[in-house]
């Protein structure tokens, strides 16, 4: 028990210093790559619509991805959130499901921001946020979203909000196990949204970044919440997982760090199809060929990637082409999917992906893997090949270096800022222990009117 109290007391306890460099220069990544996503997902419609309720109902000075005007901490943290993770390109904890990109990172960028906190502390922060997030989505296990059928983020980012503001604000003990406490009674999210590619899939983690920055705000007025959120008999835990793991909130805590397992997506689709879609690009890029040769292509998987979640094969709509294995490998024999702008819903009435994914063969064979070694046949120009997919980048196997981090900022920004805003960004990131006061570089987030 008290295992909240020992995470509270190792976040508070936690400096800069005591993060291994390594640690450091992979939440380095992990912050140009959220910048990066932010762009992507701000031009999206649903983006634009939770913008549109945020600017009639608050006023504030925090920035928001390709926006010119401002809102209220709280506000920003839900409209970036929205942005990052509302693309499906921001990174991911698969084991835990939990997604600290739109979960911690908007709300410690707001709270940096209003309170003008330092890149030492801004990296901490984060880093602290997205560890404490990774270890409660593990402890919850993976059965919060494939058996009780709740959207994992949804209901355990406000936690990993709470943790991450808690540290940039400097909160005391006392006040910061309140605002866990608060962010506890705020876990929500259902799975409903992919029967039909309901927008609301795209906004859970960004509303859990909203409360859970509000939590600390209620905490610092004198708001309570239970000291054992987590694995009390009705705690967090215990409520949404009918298989909990509570010894893993602690296990190895500040040596073995989980976030090391985040996977970075190159491509902006369910981060399982990953290694098929990467295997796809690269068979594309050195056998160029075109679509209309493609005879036959069969995946082989396991049987999670087959079934109605990912299966679909005539998406409506976006979403639901981001979340179909046959949909999404179509388009990877078609276009450069590491393009966001490849993934529109223009494409839903391109005959030959159309084609391609309604008679794409699925075959279930495979071990449970999360999607991994995957394989694929193709038949093209009556020539058979065998294409596996065991790696891709971004996985901790395969990790991004700051320069390809850099080039994907560039490709996911296109025109949203000029270039040297775009380059000011990524070399104040790349010494971000130096800034001042991260509030000058989230400004340069902000539009143009």
């Amino acid at each position: 028990m008290n295992e909240t109290r020992a995470l509270v007391e190792f976040v508070v306890g936690s400096n800069y210093a005591d993060l291994p460099k390594e640690i450091v220069e992979t939440v380095r990544l992990f912050i140009l790559d959220d910048l990066a996503c932010g762009f992507a997902g701000a031009r999206a419609p649903w983006a634009d619509m939770v913008a549109t309720v945020v600017r009639d109902s608050t006023a504030g000075s925090n920035s928001m991805f390709g926006r010119a005007w401002t809102a209220s901490p709280a506000q920003a943290a839900l409209v970036n959130g929205v942005s990052i993770g509302g693309f499906e390109c921001d990174h991911v904890y698969s084991p835990g499901s939990c997604h600290p990109s739109a979960g911690v990172f908007p709300a410690v960028l707001a709270a940096a921001e209003q309170g003008h906190i330092d890149g030492r502390g801004f990296l901490t922060a984060v880093a602290l946020g997205y560890e404490i997030l990774c270890r409660i989505g593990a402890a919850a296990t993976r059965a919060v979203e494939d058996e009780r059928g709740f959207h994992g983020p949804g209901t355990n980012a406000a936690l990993g909000a709470a943790f991450g503001v808690g540290k940039a604000l400097g909160l005391s003990e006392k006040v910061l196990l309140n605002a866990v406490g608060i962010a506890g009674s705020h876990g929500s999210g259902l799975l409903e949204f992919f029967h039909e590619g309901a927008m609301t899939k795209r906004m859970h983690p960004g509303r859990g970044s909203q409360l859970g920055l509000e939590c600390v705000l209620l905490a610092q007025q004198g708001f309570t919440g239970p000291s054992t959120v987590l694995e009390g008999a009705q705690g967090f835990l215990n409520v949404y997982s009918p298989s909990p793991k509570p010894e893993r909130l602690l296990s190895g805590l500040g040596q073995d760090y989980l976030l090391r397992e985040i996977t970075l997506k190159a491509y902006p689709c369910h981060i399982s199809f990953h290694p098929t879609i990467d295997a796809l690009q690269h068979f594309r890029a050195e056998n160029p060929f075109d679509i209309q040769m493609i005879q036959h292509v069969k995946i082989v998987s396991e049987t999670r990637m087959m079934e109605s979640r990912f299966g679909g094969r005539r998406p409506t709509n976006l979403l639901g082409a981001q979340y179909s294995l046959p949909w999404s490998a179509a388009l990877a024999l078609s276009w450069d999917v590491a393009d966001p702008a490849a993934w529109t819903e223009r494409d839903l009435a391109d005959p030959m992906v159309s084609h391609l994914a309604a008679t794409m063969e699925l075959d279930e064979s495979k071990p449970a893997g999360f999607g991994a070694n995957a394989e694929v046949e193709l038949t093209v120009g009556g020539q058979r090949h065998v294409v596996t997919a065991t790696d891709w980048k971004g996985a901790p196997t395969n990790p991004y270096t700051f320069q390809e981090m850099a080039e994907k900022f560039r490709r996911y920004v296109g025109d949203q800022l000029t270039n040297g805003t775009t380059e000011e960004i990524i070399a104040r990131v790349e010494r971000l222990e130096h800034e001042a006061d991260v509030a000058s570089l989230a400004r340069l987030i902000r539009g143009v009117e």
